[in-house]
């Protein structure tokens, strides 16, 4: 038998290497798939890759985190989540908690990636969209989303690609074929967001109960102080579940209400998967002014 060329042994060790993919090429396919692969800008977007979606085709009593069977457009598969309300006293109306987030988490409590869940919906320039979309939203926003740094755009934007991209049912395949224009779901997220802040009034709620903000203190130890128990009782008696309250040192933070979902869109409390951060809770009137 003649030896192969060289030429011979060439084609042949180029047909081996093809027919076998490293891990790494193989991992990087995987990523690219499920949208993990950031880096990746080729990829056919899920909406145009799936059939087109049919509210028709959703269970009336479909509840998060209860079945497993049921489209992620129907039901959110991040069926448990957060209202982050705050109240910095220096930001926003004297009279109401501003919004810090609505964030979406596992049905077991857990967190979702810090950097979100569609990097093809990582939209920037947030306020833009909004503005366009919805002027009064957007005014709405700057009163009850303003940003304590200053920068309302980064803010709304951060919150957006980290938590608004994870809510399942505003993806654009669930607007159905004709029913999606680029990007409301934008709007649609923040605009529900607001719509919790309002029927869920906490200073209303704790008003009602007896807690209201007191004059500020001087000194990192203020005296003129409520307990957790009365911060929390005041919002389950009118609501019927505690929230989880956050505190730096004694100074109130924020207030955590947590939410299951009926449908696609229709939010109840239930009870808290958090923890607290507050013993003596320092809940002091605001310098602001205005409604």
């Amino acid at each position: 038998m003649k030896p192969f060329s060289n030429s011979i042994l060439l084609v042949l060790l180029a047909a081996a290497s093809a027919s076998v993919a490293s891990p790494a090429a193989q991992q990087h396919v995987f990523d690219a798939h499920n949208h993990y692969d950031i880096q990746n800008t080729t990829t056919t977007p899920t909406s145009l890759a799936s059939p087109p979606f049919s509210s028709d085709t959703c269970p009336i009593d479909a509840i998060s985190c209860s079945r497993t069977d049921v489209d992620s457009c129907c039901s959110p598969t991040n069926g448990l989540l957060v209202l982050a309300l705050q109240w910095d006293t220096r930001w926003g109306p004297s009279n109401a908690f501003t919004v810090h987030g609505l964030w979406p988490d596992t049905c077991e409590g857990k967190q979702l990636p810090s950097q979100g869940c569609d990097p093809q919906r990582s939209y920037t320039n947030i306020s833009g969209i909004i503005q366009t979309a919805d002027p009064l939203l957007h005014a709405d926003m700057n009163t009850y989303w303003p940003s304590n740094k200053g920068d309302n755009d980064w803010f709304w934007t951060h919150e957006w690609v980290k938590h608004g991209t994870c809510v399942t049912t505003l993806h654009p395949r669930c607007y159905g074929a004709d029913g999606y224009q680029p990007r409301q779901e934008v709007a649609d997220y923040f605009r529900k967001i607001l719509e919790l802040r309002e029927n869920y009034n906490l200073f209303k709620v704790l008003a009602k109960g007896g807690v209201v903000p007191t004059e500020p203190e001087v000194g990192r130890r203020p005296k003129n102080t409520y307990s957790l128990k009365q911060f929390k009782q005041a919002i389950k008696n009118e609501w019927g579940v505690e929230p989880n309250v956050r505190c730096i040192g004694r100074r109130l933070q924020e207030v955590f209400l947590w939410f299951k979902v009926r449908g696609r869109d229709n939010y109840y409390l239930v009870e808290p998967h958090g923890r607290d951060s507050c013993g003596a809770i320092s809940y002091q009137r605001k310098s602001t002014g205005g409604v």
